[in-house]
């Protein structure tokens, strides 16, 4: 080859099929109409963020060297420089995108029924986030942390609003800003399915007030709850009250609680099956704990009340206990005995009108949003958090809501369809992936061959073979 002659390349060959999928969620959820009235330029740069941790999340830090080798860079030219990066993070995370977000994403979930709501804490290395505390850790890291809530729309199961509060921020407190900011966006009709990390007479108060439903169980350390379920118990297994619930049996009876000045609904459920598992497990926890500290030797620089708590834990109080060269427990029968009768039983706080069935289904689908979160953090680049400030930390949990947004909505089809019997997201866009895009010198663009299965998963979302060539132009 002479010096200077330049070389030109016969054809470019991209990775094409597994775009098909998530362009196709996109234009459902219309997010390139919705990102760009709130983003403007930098709408392009955060979709691409999204896409390429929705198709290739391991390769996020490969961002600009996966965009080259898509045929996404053929529709939505960039740059992606570490330093543009930084920039648009930096603004998405100072404009609150995610209450924009929320007011335009509601025109396509609708602005009423059932929502699901979880918090769930991010632990970083960063010295320069405000909101970096110590609190109760949901994670194994032993660092400080920021809390992040999640809520998504039952109905249509996509992720519509997330906010971020400091780390020392318990549940509780966080929930009257989230049934703030959803009713200043136009929410009605709503009811927000919590989990009993929720629970307290605050919450339910501030709800009752603001005419917001909600379907929450009630904590096990409220008196009223204890009372409620012991009482329950005498009746609650009669035959009238049985109701099927997922191929079994469950009992459920309707009552009335009060809470700090409110009176509550409530359906009191009561689980044969799980009623025999814990006391198993309750009993067995409790004669290990007890055989253990029996055996314990009281070394002379440790305090025998604090030996016992550290070995009894939460089944301290089901014990009583002497110490005389060693450990003397019997057991507290009384205190045992409410502990048992309560096993199997479940007692779930409502607003409304629901009948049992509705409520119990209502609360076991929530599982769905705590699924997000977990895969949220893998796409955040797993933990600790890497980022250095909290605008940018905004901006990242901002792409996130767009991440789960597309991946909820491709779940959706392939769970209608049947297609998540056999293949995971990322499984069926591996598959996807070996459909391939070239263009060639006279900048004409050809599809590689499309196998049957290829053709089957693309029918799951509805884009048919004969128009894969130009679906993503069209």
């Amino acid at each position: 080859m002479k010096a200077g002659k330049v070389v030109q390349r016969m054809a470019v060959t991209y990775s094409y099929g597994d775009l098909l999928p998530v362009m196709k969620a996109v234009r459902d959820l219309n997010l390139e109409d919705i990102l760009g009235r709130i983003l403007g330029e930098n709408a392009t740069t955060v979709l691409i963020m999204a896409m390429n941790r929705v198709i290739r999340p391991e390769a996020m830090d490969l961002l600009e060297e996966w965009y080259d080798d898509s045929y996404i860079s053929t529709i939505y030219p960039v740059s992606l420089s570490s330093s543009t990066l930084s920039r648009v993070m930096k603004v998405v995370g100072s404009i609150e995108a995610n209450r924009l977000y929320l007011k335009e994403i509601l025109r396509v979930t609708g602005r009423s029924g059932a929502m699901y709501y979880d918090l769930t804490s991010y632990s970083s290395q960063s010295h320069n986030m405000e909101f970096l505390e110590y609190g109760y850790s949901r994670s194994e890291y032993d660092l400080p942390q920021v809390n992040v809530s999640l809520v998504e729309s039952s109905e249509s199961g996509i992720p519509i609003f997330y906010d971020i509060y400091p780390g020392s921020v318990v549940d509780v407190t966080t929930v009257h800003n989230t049934v703030d900011i959803l009713k200043s966006a136009g929410v009605k009709d709503v009811t927000l399915i919590m989990d009993r990390g929720m629970f307290s007479s605050p919450n339910i108060e501030y709800m009752l007030d603001s005419g917001v439903g909600f379907i929450m169980p009630a904590s096990d350390s409220v008196k009223e709850v204890k009372r409620m379920a012991l009482l329950s118990r005498r009746s609650i297994g009669r035959g009238g009250n049985m109701i099927r619930v997922s191929g079994g049996i469950v009992f459920a009876q309707r009552q009335e609680m009060r809470i700090g000045k409110s009176l509550v609904n409530a359906w009191v459920y009561y689980f044969p099956a799980r009623d025999k598992m814990e006391r198993v497990s309750f009993y067995s926890a409790l004669h290990d704990r007890m055989h253990q500290l029996s055996r314990r030797t009281v070394r002379r620089w440790e305090k025998p009340r604090e030996v016992a708590s550290e070995i009894m834990g939460p089944y301290l109080s089901f014990i009583s206990w002497k110490h005389d060269e060693s450990f003397h427990v019997s057991v507290r029968d009384n205190a045992v005995s409410q502990r048992v009768n309560r096993c199997g039983i479940t007692i779930i706080t409502f607003k409304g009108d629901h009948d049992a069935q509705y409520v119990l289904s209502e609360y076991k689908k929530r599982d769905s949003v705590e699924k997000l979160f977990l895969s949220s953090k893998s796409f955040a680049g797993g933990e600790p958090l890497r980022d250095h400030g909290m605008e940018t930390l905004r901006g990242e949990m901002f792409v996130n809501l767009i991440i789960l947004a597309i991946r909820s909505r491709m779940l959706q089809d392939m769970r209608a369809s049947g297609l998540l019997k056999n293949y995971s997201v990322e499984k069926m866009l591996l598959k996807l992936q070996k459909l391939k895009k070239v263009k060639l010198q006279d900048r004409k663009e050809i599809t590689t061959e499309i196998t049957r299965k290829q053709k089957d998963i693309l029918e799951v979302f509805s884009i048919k073979p004969e128009h894969v060539p130009n679906f993503l132009k069209s």
